[in-house]
């Protein structure tokens, strides 16, 4: 069943006007701190729904936090914005009131763009308690799955590692800097790049490859009059 609605007005009064519906199924104290929070931040912007004779029909959290600062910036207790709803019905205010409630958990958040706003205002040092998400939740949304650290790539070093025509050796392995061409006449020829042997190789060698250097990895050592490096032992199933 549908009403007319009246011209769109809203009054100001002061808030000893109002009456608490005391039925209200929504319990809300525990979050009263919470918004006192928000209208300190944003001033009491929403206007509170009721009816003529001082009924609350939507409104009763900002209410309760209006009426604990006593003031904030830009407004106080004496001056409550309100939109009357007397054209409403008995049985539309008691639906209204579930209806306003309840249609917050109709929509589904999208997480990857809620953590761009979060991120966003985070690195302008917004306070994130202002946004309405606990901290565990912020934290929660923020955070960059382990895998995806793992994974993440280091920063290119300012001064190449790695050039043209280096021969990397690691014990018997011989690794080019980068992506691995056919050796043409004594030189090996290569792209700019890093020792993909994964044993973690730093030394240069020099070009031609005849004259190259040998690199020995962490946890090898060099043995023999031609100082080889020898991976170190391990047990069988190594």
């Amino acid at each position: 069943m549908g009403t007319s609605s009246a011209p769109l007005e809203i009054l100001i009064w002061p808030i000893d006007r109002f009456i608490f519906y005391a039925r209200n199924p929504r319990k809300n104290d525990a979050a009263v701190d919470r918004m006192c929070g928000s209208i300190r931040e944003y001033g009491l912007k929403i206007p509170v729904l009721a009816r003529s004779d001082g009924e609350v029909v939507d409104g009763h959290l900002r209410l309760k936090a209006a009426r604990k600062l006593g003031s904030w910036p830009g407004g106080d207790t004496s001056g409550i914005p309100v939109i009357l709803c007397d054209e409403w019905t008995p049985q539309q205010v008691k639906a209204f009131r579930l209806m306003v409630n309840r249609s917050v958990a109709w929509a589904d958040w999208d997480e990857d763009l809620l953590a761009l706003e979060l991120q966003e205002l985070s690195e302008a040092d917004f306070d994130l308690s202002l946004t309405g998400f606990n901290p565990g939740e912020i934290d929660a949304l923020l955070a960059i799955p382990d895998e995806e650290k793992a994974n993440e790539a280091p920063p290119p070093p300012a001064v190449a590692t790695s050039r043209p025509g280096d021969l990397w050796l690691c014990g018997k392995s011989r690794r080019p800097g980068a992506g691995r061409r056919p050796e043409r006449k004594g030189r090996l020829a290569t792209a700019p790049g890093i020792c993909g042997s994964g044993w973690g190789c730093r030394h240069r060698t020099a070009r031609p490859a005849e004259n190259v250097r040998q690199a020995v990895p962490r946890g090898w050592r060099r043995t023999g009059a031609d100082s080889i490096a020898t991976r170190p032992r391990f047990g069988a199933n190594d």
